[in-house]
């Protein structure tokens, strides 16, 4: 069986609608595009978690830390020894929750590898703003797309994979 091109199977904006022969029929006019959503969507006031990571951490000294690979639900765990980020069925060990939060964010977003700054002043100062960014752009993608958990999953997915693919480049 023949495959169509993936602008045929691509998911279609709300709303796009038209009525034929008394119906709503959907229509091709519209298909989500995932780079302008996702630059409105970060337009909102906050900088982009790109644009954060680029600016604020690369040009400071880092460390490198191995992540899952993978967008799942991670959750930071308050141990005896510290902190850790369990993130599926790997434990990441922190030496602060500032550490923890900030690596907790990258593994929702699936990074298979991420830069951890040294400084600890630095972390804290940026962590807040990366959980807007992140807040700001899974709250818009429920907004938009309120009626339909099934669109919200596949739209979130693919900004995800964009934001993946913005931070492997650098």
């Amino acid at each position: 069986m023949r495959r169509s091109p993936a602008s045929k199977r691509q998911m279609l904006l709300p709303g796009a609608f038209d009525l034929q022969d008394g119906k709503r029929v959907r229509t091709r006019a519209n298909p989500i595009s995932h780079v302008r959503l996702l630059e409105e969507l970060s337009s909102k006031g906050v900088r982009s978690i790109v644009e954060i990571y680029r600016h604020e951490v690369l040009p400071a000294r880092t460390r490198s830390i191995r992540l899952l690979g993978r967008k799942c639900d991670a959750r930071v765990v308050n141990t005896l020894l510290g902190f850790e980020v369990k993130a599926s069925v790997r434990r990441i060990l922190c030496p602060d929750q500032v550490t923890a939060r900030y690596l907790k964010i990258f593994a929702e977003l699936g990074c298979p590898r991420i830069r951890v700054p040294y400084d600890p002043t630095l972390t804290s100062r940026i962590v807040p703003e990366i959980e807007a960014s992140q807040t700001t752009l899974r709250v818009g993608v429920e907004r938009l797309f309120q009626h339909s958990r099934a669109r919200r999953t596949y739209v979130l997915q693919r900004m995800y994979r964009l934001l993946r693919d913005k931070l492997r480049h650098d």
